[in-house]
């Protein structure tokens, strides 16, 4: 079974997870400044959500054909 890689949507993912880690470190706050935690908190959560669905995304089977 051969299964590929879509680039734009990997690349997404990557970016996505990348925030939600830079919000959970706290690096993000030099960019960002929050009114709360619970805006945080809820930044954080859609970005990881965004990354699992561009990572799931970016997967995909080739269609076999018969002949």
């Amino acid at each position: 079974m051969k299964i590929t890689f879509d680039l734009k949507f990997l690349i997404a993912a990557n970016a996505s997870f990348t925030v939600s880690y830079m919000t959970i470190t706290g690096a993000i706050d030099q960019y960002i400044s929050f009114a709360g935690e619970g805006n945080a908190f809820g930044f954080c959560a859609m970005a990881f959500f965004l990354g699992l669905m561009c990572l799931v995304s970016s997967i995909s089977r080739p269609e076999t054909t018969k002949s």
